[in-house]
């Protein structure tokens, strides 16, 4: 009878053995999950990860604390898709990135074989926050030595506000008809309370992904691209040296009464109502504008002309829609021409102006909000009178 227990006691322990060595072995996956660059911090804490075997229902979880890790354990050796997200608030994104814009991020990587113990380091991914802005902007000229003037030192600085590459290939700048010169609205605001009426418009060449502006960086965009003080057909007292400038506008002529600096390459003609020797924006200020066209340009502008309102002149003008523009900003002559707004309110809210008039050679610049992890986020309420500082020394790249 004790051998017969025994034999019995001895194969229950065979078997209890063998199902023990049967049973699959498990591991833990540690997965860091990476803001992406340009955020102020470096790992995403409170993100959920999620690990979803391939072939199966099977989906195990974990949330990333301080350092940015999850660990998910007891996992069956497979093949598995990783997956996370975390979505910010207008204040926690404005904490990440400085612009006050809620976001989601997310992140995938499929078909991660875990095998044995194992890390994974992956890194968010999700809309850009912020956009292109105008940071300084010189259109007043400046006087020679003569007390002549010099205007064709303009130029207009662009700066890639956001957290991502953003390339500059198609992107316009214009100015729009809006002029009163009385105060009321213009005719054009309120005949199209959705569209504005652009005067003319250039833009920057290319087929999509030739021109990037790095998160942080800017481009130049001169009247003409020489060398303002020192050039023997520039002007001494201009306060800008412009032959580093990434673009230039150029218009051919018989005359060659325009200069066509030979290192600066020139952006490509969209429209204009009228063309002189250059073109010239008022030194009184304008409604400056970038905005994008889906499509061909060309055959946008030939779909979109109109008459000015109320007009008998057969001058046409092209009709962007205002969610077309990317930033816009009024500059007005002074501060008594509140009341003749040259864009819709959702475009620019207020204005900026030089006060000390025309041929000051100063510029208006966007006021820095923050700065995040080195990289300046300028402030943009789409109210320029609250965005801008007048009466500035010209600092073309500068910040």
């Amino acid at each position: 009878m004790k051998k017969n227990g025994f034999l019995l006691l001895l194969i229950f322990a065979i078997f209890v053995i063998s199902c023990e060595k049967d049973e699959d072995p498990v591991y833990q996956l540690d997965v860091t999950i990476n803001y992406p660059d340009n955020y102020s911090s470096s790992v995403a804490s409170g993100a959920w990860v999620y690990a979803t075997k391939s072939g199966s229902n099977r989906v195990d979880s974990a949330k990333t604390d301080a350092s940015g890790i999850a660990s998910i354990i007891n996992l069956p050796a497979g093949i598995y898709n990783i997956t996370s997200s975390i979505s910010l608030s207008e204040a926690e994104a404005e904490t990440q990135t400085g612009i006050a814009k809620a976001v989601s991020l997310t992140v995938v990587e499929n078909s991660y074989s875990v095998l044995t113990n194992s890390q994974l380091s992956l890194t968010l991914a999700g809309a850009k926050i912020g956009n292109l802005v105008f940071k300084e902007i010189y259109y007043t000229g400046s006087k020679t030595a003569e007390d002549g003037r010099y205007f064709s030192d303009q130029y207009y600085e662009i700066y890639n506000n956001s957290t991502d590459v953003i390339y500059a290939d198609n992107l316009c700048l214009g100015v729009v008809d809006a002029w009163a010169f009385k105060a009321t609205i213009s005719p054009w605001l309120e005949a199209y309370p959705s569209q504005l009426a652009i005067q003319s418009f250039w833009y920057v060449p290319g087929t999509g992904t030739d021109y990037p502006i790095n998160p942080g960086g800017s481009i130049i965009i001169a009247q003409d691209g020489i060398d303002h003080k020192a050039d023997e057909l520039g002007n001494p007292n201009s306060p800008v040296d412009l032959s580093s400038a990434d673009w230039e506008v150029y218009v051919p002529r018989d005359d060659n009464k325009d200069i066509d600096a030979p290192g600066v390459p020139n952006l490509t003609f969209g429209y204009a109502t009228y063309l002189g020797f250059d073109w010239l924006t008022s030194v009184f200020g304008s409604g400056y504008v970038l905005f994008l066209i889906d499509g061909d340009i060309d055959s946008y502008v030939g779909a979109n002309k109109v008459t000015k309102p109320g007009s008998t002149s057969t001058r046409e003008y092209v009709l962007i829609k205002n969610d077309m523009v990317i930033d816009g900003v009024q500059a007005y002559k002074d501060d008594s021409e509140t009341s003749m707004p040259k864009l819709h309110a959702v475009i620019d809210a207020g204005f900026t102006f030089d006060p000390n008039g025309t041929y000051t050679g100063k510029c208006v610049r966007r006021k820095v909000k923050t700065v995040i992890s080195g990289r300046i986020i300028y402030q943009d309420t789409n109210n320029s009178t609250n965005d801008f500082l007048n009466d500035q020394e010209c600092k073309p790249r500068e910040n």
